[in-house]
């Protein structure tokens, strides 16, 4: 029993090796907003957790994008801790959390899904002291190592060093995975185990050698020149296709929450919402900028410390990057890729299962993971839009300047085709 709470507590502070801060603000209704009148609007609490990958739904909210479909959003910073029981006790409606949060709960709150991604975390990384003038991975194979050959070439470095790395649970499979694939024991290394800031003093100061934290201290040491060896998205690009791999546990497709109840009593809430995260994710790659002017100004308030763009830049492109719907595709439809949502997740379940941390069965990856069904609903409701929108042009005439029509093509190109859908054959039935 002891041992089952405690990786429990460490399981649910997974997300502090994740990202960074953000901010509450109050929402105005935006000029160009469908919906307007604060009467019509359909409330959702919303529980951000305070990291980088889980509070870009504050780029939508601050743009009014969730009022532009209906949602007034009252959203607030959450902790870790508090993900499960404000869900499970109906004080929020949505988080935003990794899958993982909810795999470790399913035995006291079966009844959590996650029904849309937005990121993958990717993160996790060795560091060494750029004056030990090591090769990294990249190096290796750039040599021509086989992928095997340059991990262990890598690993092999880090006999009889010391290695300074947190004690949180969630970063134990990557650290597993290294010593693994390099052909090390724990005991070939000296291991320092301190609070993730910690780390980076012991870096700063000589004391360790080689370093793996979450993304702050990884982006404070890269700024830094200490030298990236080894990463989990190395691992992840060698993986095989299958929950059973154990290199694509240590990656994470994080994404947005809520009950079963909420997700049938509320469904069309639920694709509006995956909607706006689609939009958001766009708004991400086509105008990093502007979503870097949102997020980097209050990591560096949190924090203490000066983010800049670049800082967040990689956050974006290396460290969690924020995949689109198109490219989210690869996730539901090709049982092929490595990053197809059954494997990605059903690796981290793999994981829990073989700690025995639950008391029953535990679940499957379909239990907690809604978001193929939303994904396929969206890509369903696309189609339809796309079809009436297409036979009112082709009509041509007055349809072409119908309000419903143009409603219909605005929420279209904004990712919302649940009401793009219906507007859309509204306006095809009234031509």
């Amino acid at each position: 029993m002891q041992k089952r709470a405690t990786f429990f507590i460490f399981v649910t502070i997974l997300v502090i090796m994740i990202g960074v801060f953000a901010w509450r603000s109050n929402d105005t209704p935006s000029a160009t907003s469908a919906t307007t009148n604060k009467a019509e609007l359909s409330v959702v609490t919303f529980g951000m957790l305070p990291y980088g990958d889980h509070t870009y739904a504050i780029i939508g909210a601050k743009q009014n994008w969730f009022r532009e479909v209906g949602i007034d959003l009252d959203y607030r910073s959450i902790k870790v801790e508090e993900i499960v029981p404000l869900l499970k006790n109906r004080n929020l409606d949505v988080v935003s959390t990794p899958p993982g949060i909810l795999f470790s709960a399913f035995d006291s709150a079966p009844d959590l899904v996650s029904f849309v991604f937005g990121d993958v975390f990717q993160g996790y990384a060795i560091l060494s002291q750029p004056d030990l003038a090591l090769s990294s991975y990249a190096e290796f194979r750039a040599a021509g190592a086989a992928p095997e050959d340059a991990i262990k070439q890598v690993v092999s470095q880090m006999r009889n060093k010391t290695f300074a790395f947190p004690s949180e649970a969630a970063i134990k499979p990557f650290i597993d995975l290294v010593l693994e694939k390099g052909g090390l024991q724990r005991s070939d290394i000296n291991a320092l185990v301190l609070d993730d800031p910690l780390t980076v003093n012991a870096m700063r100061n000589g004391q360790a050698d080689f370093q793996v934290g979450g993304v702050p201290s990884r982006l404070v040491l890269e700024r830094e020149g200490f030298k990236v060896l080894l990463s989990s998205i190395d691992f992840a690009r060698m993986a095989e296709p299958s929950a059973d791999s154990k290199e694509l546990a240590s990656i994470l497709q994080n994404g947005w929450a809520t009950t079963r109840k909420f997700y049938q009593e509320r469904h069309d809430d639920v694709l509006r919402l995956a909607s706006v995260n689609y939009r958001i994710i766009q708004e991400i790659n086509d105008n990093p900028e502007s979503a870097l002017a949102i997020h980097m100004p209050y990591l560096s308030e949190v924090t203490g410390q000066q983010f800049t763009a670049a800082d967040g830049k990689v956050i974006y492109d290396s460290l969690n990057p924020f995949i689109t719907f198109e490219e989210q595709r690869e996730w539901f439809h090709n049982t092929e890729s490595p990053l197809y949502y059954a494997y990605v997740n059903g690796a981290i379940l793999n994981t829990f299962i073989s700690q025995g941390i639950y008391k029953g069965n535990p679940p499957s990856v379909e239990d907690v993971i809604f978001a193929d069904d939303i994904y396929l609903e969206l890509e369903k409701l696309k189609q339809e839009a796309a079809n009436a929108l297409q036979e009112i042009e082709r009509k041509g005439g007055q349809a072409l300047e119908t309000g419903k029509y143009k409603e219909a093509k605005y929420h279209f190109q904004i990712f919302n085709y649940l009401d793009a859908a219906r507007l859309a054959k509204e306006a095809l039935q009234s031509n």
